[in-house]
């Protein structure tokens, strides 16, 4: 790990040194070696985060109801971080990150400058994201180092656009800081306030599209997973589970194309339970995903011990968020204003 660190340290220096500058500021503070901050902030999705897990999805102004964008995304991950991500009694884990000369921008997150996902800036630009797991390998920037730069200093999805394509982006390194490669790349979804966009990559490829409706899961739509290395629909339980709540996804979007509102994401799309492994009940192969009806329930339950810990719907133009601490199907969202933080 210290050797892998070190490498990442001279990615930092070279490539987001202002980043490196804030660890190094909070290892300080910690009175921590700057390499074991380092060696944290890389570990840290792996050991939160499952290669099959989330579905977000993101629609385009003039597919609305009322001309908004809106973007939502169910994080997944194992049952036991749920006391992590899952604050029923008490706010969410938010940190409202104003650095000098930077866009102020909401993370969710629990250390400042570890781990988090930022995912809605003072500009109207908002994030999802969906992990793959990819057998391109090559060094360069995290997904999350990527995604917090993107915060700061893009205010459009053009403009991520063209930073993540031009970026060094770290992708399929197996070794233990990227659970061996699960977290080593993400799938991820932009929303300004008009436009749409998604970007998939590893170190060597890359690909983007907008459109009006886009959704992701756990494998790529735009690139070739013949090269990539990215999961197959070989009829496998986990890897099936991303093609059918990608194929759910779409058929919701495209239903309620032109008439989408909040109470869509709200009450329709974050909630599903119609299609997936066992239909009307509740399942992994669902989008508001659950251990249950497992293809030997209960007896997998502890292989299968994951599910939708938290979800995420954002209203960029509003500054609006919306967070539910567990299952959408059952526990009620609580709506979150950002307009005077990032104001």
């Amino acid at each position: 790990m210290k050797i892998e660190a070190e490498r990442h340290m001279e990615v930092l220096e070279r490539l987001y040194p202002s980043f490196l500058k804030r660890l190094k500021g909070l290892a300080d503070a910690l009175d921590i070696p700057l390499l074991y901050l380092i060696a944290l902030d890389i570990s840290f999705p792996g050991i939160l985060m499952k290669k099959d897990a989330c579905t977000s999805a993101a629609v385009a102004a003039e597919a609305s109801e009322n001309n908004q964008t809106y973007i939502s995304w169910n994080i997944d991950v194992n049952y036991l971080y749920k006391i992590i991500f899952s604050r029923y009694l008490s706010p969410p884990p938010l940190i409202i990150c104003n650095i000098s000369g930077k866009y102020k921008y909401v993370k969710f997150a629990m250390i400042p400058s570890i781990f988090g996902f930022s995912f809605l800036n003072e500009k109207g630009l908002a994030y999802a994201a969906a992990m793959v797991e990819v057998n391109d390998t090559g060094e360069g920037l995290t997904s999350l180092e990527l995604n917090n730069l993107a915060m700061e200093s893009c205010s459009n999805v053009d403009e991520v656009r063209k930073l993540y394509e031009n970026a060094e982006r770290r992708s399929g390194m197996k070794k233990l800081d990227t659970a061996f490669g699960l977290t080593s790349n993400m799938n991820t979804l932009w929303v300004d306030e008009k436009e749409t966009l998604l970007i998939e990559y590893t170190h060597k490829y890359f690909a983007w599209k907008k459109a009006m409706l886009l959704s992701e899961t756990n494998h790529h739509q735009l690139l070739d997973a013949n090269l990539t290395g990215a999961p197959k629909n070989d009829g496998t339980f986990m890897n099936t589970s991303s093609f059918v709540r990608l194929k759910r996804a779409y058929e919701l979007l495209n239903e309620y194309n032109g008439s989408i509102n909040i109470d869509f994401f709200l009450n329709i799309f974050t909630v599903d339970h119609k299609k997936g492994y066992v239909e009307n009940k509740r399942d992994l192969w669902d989008i508001c995903r659950h251990s249950l009806n497992t293809p030997n329930f209960p007896w997998d339950l502890p292989f299968y011990f994951y599910g939708t810990a938290c979800a995420i719907i954002i209203q960029p133009k509003e500054g609006i968020a919306y967070y539910c601490p567990g299952h959408p199907c059952i526990v009620p969202y609580r709506k979150l204003d950002f307009k005077d933080e990032l104001g």
